[in-house]
């Protein structure tokens, strides 16, 4: 599988995590213990949503790794720029 690591449309989402929703879940609401029918039911129902927000949050995941990657090629390449400068200013210098 190959990445492409330049910009994508994911890079326009909000960083702040406006997108992603807590929720509280009560199992048994007014202490009714429900039948083991119910129980799977939301269990099910349960999976299936954590399902679904797993297989939205992959996108995310993917355009966070990109953006680490494409931060981590421009700290080299300012290293790589620092470094050729030290240079040329030593060699300026020595003369």
């Amino acid at each position: 599988m190959e990445l492409d690591y330049e910009d994508s449309e994911f890079d326009e989402e909000s960083e702040k995590g406006d997108d992603i929703k807590e929720t509280h879940s009560e199992l048994y609401p007014l202490g009714i213990i429900p039948d083991e029918h119910t129980l799977q039911g939301r269990n099910t129902n349960y999976i299936c949503s954590l399902e679904e927000e797993v297989a939205n949050l992959k996108p995310r995941l993917f355009t966070t790794e990109a953006r680490a990657v494409r931060a981590e090629q421009k700290e080299d390449e300012i290293t790589r720029e620092m470094s050729e400068l030290v240079e040329l200013r030593v060699r300026h210098f020595s003369i």
